[in-house]
């Protein structure tokens, strides 16, 4: 009993949280942990990193050691480990020795010891060039997670939106089906003609088509919303948000296009690219340069591990190409990375400002646009009840009453996907300068 009494409650409590309104606080959290993309860069930016720590290692030492043993009767292996092993003596310049020694064991323990003292500065560029490509990994990462939080602001509010269209598509046909019935029965009293019913039909078909619409659109809009955040998209989701109220930033479009250059990662991401091309064309010229290496070594052979005799060596290398005939074209390619480097920083530099010039426009013409439908929405109310009072004291006709009901739906409907607008228009406008930190501006 104690068993199925908690299985129950388990139940029920996830019933209670499954219940629970989605914020859009907790979907912008569900979104970035899911999001497939997200979870790929932040998997690059690490991968990025390694390269870099790689990069760096290649300052330090190489440093190995071996063990080997090895039994042969060869003349030349016999002779030689027998100096190795510090054994060697006057009876082994025997000939019939020489030629023909009995097979001889040679255990080795070996350090080696490598360092490159200079590489023609492949070491450096190589550590700056990795350098660049974590910046150009987290440049990619942070503008991507902008471009989740504004699909999920745009996705979240448009269900909300959608919810809301779904509701005054509704409030229309109610009135509808009230009017419908109201001109049946002045009809069948004779008080109207028979064509003020059948306006009246036709208009309350109209409004019932906008609510299967409607109903349609909300159901894509929460599909869309399940998709960013990586649920099923199918699920039944419930948000516990009405619309805020937008507020631009009072800046220019000037100042806007210089917060982009500023703050975006796209560009940061083709200036990191540039620094890249230039390093290796630095890198290429590089190997004009001679090339130095240092070693040192010790080893102990013996006819056993535990019987050795050591021994050691150190030198210095110097290495210089007198002549490599792709040397140049290498330099040459890099040289033209470089030109193709730059002309893509300036494509990305203006299509940055092009970004930002286009998302401001849109903002603000959405947001005087909301103005603009609110305004319509008061008139077209204080319209619909002159025609209503006209229309019930006979001083007008029922087209001009269905008129006035169609006109205040569709400017109720205009004010919603205007909010819409605005509220994606504001999102969209701070992604594209690089603001698009939080979402707190949009709770």
């Amino acid at each position: 009993m104690r068993k199925l009494l908690l299985t129950a409650a388990v139940c029920l409590l996830q019933s209670a949280v499954a219940a629970q309104p989605l914020t859009l606080r907790d979907a912008a959290a569900e979104a970035l942990e899911k999001n497939p993309l997200l979870v790929a860069a932040q998997a690059e930016v690490s991968a990025a990193r390694a390269r870099r720590e790689e990069a760096l290692a290649a300052w330090l030492p190489v440093i190995d050691a071996s063990a080997s043993t090895s039994r042969s009767n060869n003349p030349v292996f016999v002779f030689g480990s027998l100096l190795e092993q510090g054994r060697f003596s006057q009876e082994h310049f025997s000939p019939a020795f020489l030629n023909d020694p009995p097979a001889l064991r040679n255990d080795r323990l070996a350090l080696n010891v490598r360092y490159t003292l200079f590489d023609q500065l492949r070491r450096r560029d190589a550590a700056k060039q990795a350098g660049e490509g974590v910046t150009r990994a987290l440049s990619a990462a942070g503008e991507l997670r902008q471009e989740v939080l504004a699909a999920l602001i745009s996705r979240y509010y448009g269900v909300v939106v959608a919810t809301q269209r779904q509701a005054v598509a509704a409030e229309a046909v109610r009135a509808a089906e009230s009017a419908a019935k109201n001109a049946r029965d002045r009809a069948e009293q004779g008080l109207v003609v028979d064509s003020d019913r059948l306006s009246a039909e036709v208009q309350l078909a109209e409004f019932k088509q906008q609510e299967i619409a409607a109903a349609g659109d909300a159901a894509i809009a929460r599909a869309a919303l399940a998709m960013t955040l990586g649920r099923p998209l199918m699920s039944q989701i419930e948000l516990a948000a009405g619309l805020p109220d937008t507020t631009l930033a009072p800046e220019t479009a000037v100042d806007a296009v210089k917060r982009a250059i500023e703050s975006r990662g796209e560009l940061a991401s083709a200036v990191a690219a540039r620094n890249a091309a230039e390093l290796q064309l630095v890198t290429a010229r590089g190997s004009l340069l001679p090339r130095v290496e240092a070693w040192s070594s010790w080893g102990a052979s013996g006819t056993t591990f535990s019987h050795r005799n050591s021994d050691h060596a150190a030198g210095v290398a110097v290495n210089l190409a007198l002549f490599d005939a792709g040397t140049y074209a290498r330099i040459a390619e890099a040289r033209a990375g470089v030109e193709a480097a730059k002309a893509l920083e300036s494509l990305a530099r203006d299509r940055v400002a092009m970004e930002a010039i286009s998302a401001w426009n849109r903002a603000h013409a959405a947001l005087e646009q909301v103005a603009v439908a609110a305004a319509a929405v008061s008139q077209a109310e204080a319209a619909a009840r002159i025609v209503q009072d006209r229309y019930d004291n006979g001083l007008t006709t029922m087209t001009e009453l269905l008129r006035a009901q169609t006109a205040l739906v569709a400017a109720r409907l205009s004010l919603l996907s205007a909010k819409q607008q605005s509220i994606s228009g504001e999102a969209e406008l701070l992604r594209s300068i690089g603001g698009l930190r939080e979402i707190d501006p949009f709770l």
